[in-house]
């Protein structure tokens, strides 16, 4: 089915990765011919109708609709929902029907080669007090670090678009550092767990995870047993992962990261300052400070 807004919405979003989610919106409206030419004239106006052209070519619905035959359903309708937080994780729901014609609802989440199933404010593992005192580290003595490690090694700030330097992953060490301490101390870990892994989603969803040209199709994510929640313990993984660990067994990994890097430029895109005041100059470009604490990514082990 197509709303008032899908059209639209299929023209305009560009999200990461909605590519994908269009795609395999497209192929599973087969079942509806007119609406999916009309989904099809939408991918045309795209900038990158090429891309999703591609997508829509090595994307097939046998793998779906077979999951669905086998439990007895028939795929009778499907919406574009990558904006609707109201069916939890689903990008895509499929409107199915039984032997009895009952109707169920079944959503699919969308992924590209990862495994995110929450983007979680650092506020869920880290005290306002933790945060304050990093939030003053990072003014006074890891930025002047930043500074000095990016001008030596690239020169003039102009220069320094998609490089990187170590003073980040230091700081981020440090939050997770953070996170391990209070790990103890965050109540309600069942709640928190049930978020990240979406274990109360208002409807039954699959996750779809595209790997180059093709897609794998998981009808059972990932989740634990939520009384054992409180059993669950945090360790650092790699670089910029905290692990989250089930005995031996590691269940999810979160990514403590900058939302738009270590220092952010003052203009977007379109040339439009972010703020009427940047937090600070530097070699005569306007920056804001960093942002560590609003969006971490949780992943779920495959």
């Amino acid at each position: 089915m197509l709303y008032q807004y899908t059209e639209n919405e299929i023209r305009t979003n560009i999200n990461t990765g909605v590519e994908y989610e269009i795609a395999l919106f497209y192929r599973l409206l087969a079942i509806c011919p007119n609406e999916q030419s009309r989904v099809y004239n939408a991918i045309l106006t795209r900038n990158d109708a090429d891309k999703v052209k591609n997508i829509i070519s090595f994307t097939k619905t046998d793998k779906i609709l077979s999951a669905l035959s086998n439990r007895g359903l028939k795929l009778n309708d499907v919406s574009f929902e990558t904006q609707n937080d109201s069916v939890g994780p689903a990008d895509i729901v499929m409107f199915c029907t039984d032997s009895s014609n009952s109707l169920s609802k079944i959503g699919l989440s969308v992924k590209y080669a990862n495994t995110c199933t929450l983007n979680v404010t650092g506020r869920r593992f880290i005290t306002e007090s933790q945060i304050a005192t990093l939030r003053d580290k990072y003014k006074n003595v890891y930025l002047p670090e930043y500074l000095k490690d990016m001008s030596t090694r690239f020169g003039n700030a102009s220069n320094w678009h998609r490089k990187t330097s170590t003073v980040t992953d230091n700081m981020i060490d440090e939050i997770r550092d953070a996170v391990i301490t209070n790990w103890p101390n965050v109540q309600d870990k069942k709640t928190l767990l049930r978020n990240l892994f979406h274990d109360e989603s208002p409807i039954e969803f699959w996750v779809i995870n595209y790997k180059r040209n093709d897609y794998i199709l998981k009808t059972k994510p990932s989740t634990i047993d939520m009384n054992q929640a409180d059993s669950v313990q945090v360790k650092k993984y790699q670089t910029s992962y905290v692990g989250f660990y089930l005995g031996d067994e590691r269940v999810g990994l979160m990514q403590v990261k900058f939302n738009n890097g270590f220092i952010e430029r003052n203009f977007n895109h379109k040339g439009e300052r972010k703020k009427v005041q940047p937090d600070f100059k530097y070699d005569g470009l306007e920056f804001n400070y960093g942002q560590p604490f609003g969006s971490w990514n949780f992943n779920v082990e495959e």
